[in-house]
Formats: structure tokens, C-alpha cells, sequence
């Protein structure tokens, strides 16, 4: 089977990183990648066979912006296009893949799906469905696999009959959180998303001068108060998070690593293409399972929504699925081996 494990962010690695020993049990797995950084990354951790396809965009070409009005709007009228297919052309002549699991870029699954490869695309939070590639390669995919469950899906999505609901997959699923005890109690993490952030949001959030914040995955120094610390980027957030209560962006993977650790969520959601962080965040909260911020608050209203966030029930139950990777993996075995 060929797997495409999209480039941006690190959660499409990480799904790979649960899913791929599951998959392999039955399947003779090859990864796709579009980026040298990923690919890498892949034959370096999983020792896996990789097909890295090259770049649609011509050198020095200014991508346009995104407006969802027609199919492929952002593919250029140039020859790098047809380079990156006849790549992924002559890849299925060479490995015959029974099917294509496709994390991401709906115009990869429209290519292996006219070369003859079944596809299992899978669905994440957004507005997918105001993009006419999105919603064509959504009708093409024999089968449809969503990392969340059932009850957090969009009201309106139209493909619910052949969408499977793993549940959230996370790598702590299983693991007990570590307790916080003491002066950790009233501790806030700040979990930094892809994007910085501003230093005045920060020094909003961490006004109050009582509640002592740690701050995860900053890429720079703030000028903050001596109520916080910083400790960049960590191995282990499991480790890392001392209290309970966690400001973060709403990335799939982040989203999930957090509940399933049992965190009481503040959700500060980041501009993406298909406004996927403010979808989830709007679904999470409005399920009573997190708390929605803004960039906008003030040290008062911040103070009072982390006031809040204390009285969050912070379980998984029911959203959390520590066989996820196995019962996909058993799905395409039924579908495809």
C-alpha cells in the first residue's frame, strides 16, 4: 500500500508513527512524501521505502492565494505538475499498490484514483467542503477514515456512511498522566502551535502575577514576568506538563495527545487554509470539552476563562481510542490485503 504523510506540521508524522507498525502487519508499506525534511524523517525512524515526489511549483513561483472558487486553483499551467504525476505514475507501475491512504492534498488522490489505486482519504475538522477539489476527491475515496470520533463531527459533512471514526489516536493513549501535586496544581502550560506567538498575547495570558506558567515549544526568548518559564521545545509533554490546565492551538495531533492525557483545555485556534483550528475549537467547546480564547483578551477576561477552565471535567472516555491504530489498520486489511 502507499501511504502520503503530508509536510506540514508534525502531526501527519506522528499519525504515521502510530499507524505504520499497524499497517505493516499486513501490508508491505511505502511512504509518499513531497518534502525532503519528511522523507528524512521517515527513513531515519521507520526504515521505510520512500517515494518522494517532486515539487509542483516552478522555482521562484509566488503560490496565489487560496480562494476555493475552482478545482486545482493553486496548480500552475507549467510542466512541474506533470513531472510530479508522471512520478507517482511510474511509482504504481513499479509497486502495483493496492490502495492509497492519503493524510492530506486531495489532488494526489484524484491522480492515483484515475491511475487505477483505490483511495482511503482521510478527514480532519474545516471547511473542506467549500472547496470543489476537496469535495471531489471526498466522492472519489472508496473509503473515508476520520482520527476523531463520531459525535465531534460537522453537522453538514455529507460523507458520514462511508467515514470510519477511529476515535483520537495519541502516543500516550494507555499512559497515566503525571499527577500534579503541590504548588503544580495551579500551574498553566502554555503550548505553543507551528506559529509563534505574539509577545503582547503572552503577556496578557500571564498578567497575573500568582498562577506561575510554563511555556512549551517557543522557538524565541519573551520578555515575560518571573511567574514563567520557558522551556522551548520538549521530548515528552507528558513529562513536561505539570498542572492540569493547558492554553494550545487546536492542531489533530495536539488536540489529541492533550485529552488523552486528561488536561483541562483552553483553546487559542490558528489561522489555517480550510479554518480547520477555529472548526475544532468551536466543536470541542461547544461539547463542554474545552474553553475558547481569543487573541483579543485581556488580562481580566484571561485570568477569568483560566478560573474556568479549574471546573473542566477532564477525561477521554469516549474520545480517546487506545486501539485506533490497530482498528484502522484491521479496516484497510478487510478493504484492501
Amino acid at each position: 500500500m502507499f501511504y502520503f504523510v503530508h509536510a506540514h506540521g508534525n502531526g501527519h508524522k506522528a499519525t504515521f508513527n502510530m499507524l505504520y507498525p499497524q499497517l505493516s502487519v499486513h501490508f508491505k508499506t511505502v511512504a509518499i512524501t513531497t518534502n525532503k525534511e519528511v522523507t528524512e524523517y521517515l527513513t531515519l525512524n521507520h526504515k521505510v521505502d520512500v517515494v518522494e515526489l517532486p515539487p509542483k511549483y516552478p522555482e521562484n513561483y509566488k503560490i496565489p492565494e487560496h480562494t476555493f472558487s475552482k478545482p486545482f486553483e493553486v496548480t500552475p499551467y507549467a510542466i512541474e505538475p506533470a513531472q510530479r504525476a508522471k512520478a507517482l505514475a511510474e511509482a504504481i507501475i513499479l509497486y502495483q499498490p493496492k490502495v492509497l491512504y492519503c493524510d492530506g492534498v486531495p489532488e494526489l488522490a484524484i491522480m492515483a484514483r484515475s491511475m487505477g489505486v483505490p483511495v482511503v482519504l482521510v478527514h480532519l475538522p474545516g471547511n473542506i467542503m467549500n472547496d470543489p477539489t476537496q469535495i471531489f476527491a471526498h466522492q472519489l475515496a472508496d473509503h473515508i477514515v476520520a482520527h476523531f470520533p463520531f459525535f465531534l463531527e460537522q453537522e453538514h459533512y455529507e460523507y458520514k456512511s462511508k467515514t470510519f471514526y477511529s476515535g483520537y489516536l495519541s502516543k500516550y493513549s494507555g499512559d497515566n498522566a503525571e499527577q500534579p501535586t503541590g504548588s503544580e496544581e495551579d500551574q498553566v502550560t502554555i503550548l505553543l502551535g507551528y506559529e509563534n506567538y505574539d509577545q503582547t498575547i503572552l503577556k496578557n495570558i500571564t498578567a497575573d502575577s500568582t498562577t506561575k506558567f510554563v511555556i512549551i515549544g517557543n522557538k524565541q526568548s519573551y520578555d515575560l514576568g518571573s511567574n514563567c518559564q520557558q522551556l522551548g521545545t520538549v521530548k515528552n509533554i507528558n513529562k513536561a506538563i505539570g498542572g492540569k490546565r493547558v492554553i494550545t492551538a487546536v492542531g489533530q495531533n495536539t488536540i489529541a495527545e492533550l485529552l488523552s492525557l486528561n488536561k483541562q483545555l483552553v483553546l487559542l485556534p490558528e489561522p489555517r487554509p480550510y479554518d480547520e483550528q477555529n472548526v475544532h475549537a468551536k466543536v470541542l467547546a461547544e461539547k463542554g470539552l474545552a474553553l475558547l480564547a481569543h487573541d483579543d483578551l485581556s488580562p481580566a477576561q484571561w485570568q477569568k476563562l483560566l478560573a474556568e477552565a479549574k471546573l473542566l471535567i477532564s477525561t477521554n472516555k469516549n474520545l480517546v481510542n487506545h486501539f485506533a491504530a490497530k482498528e484502522i489498520a484491521h479496516k484497510m486489511k478487510n478493504w484492501y490485503a
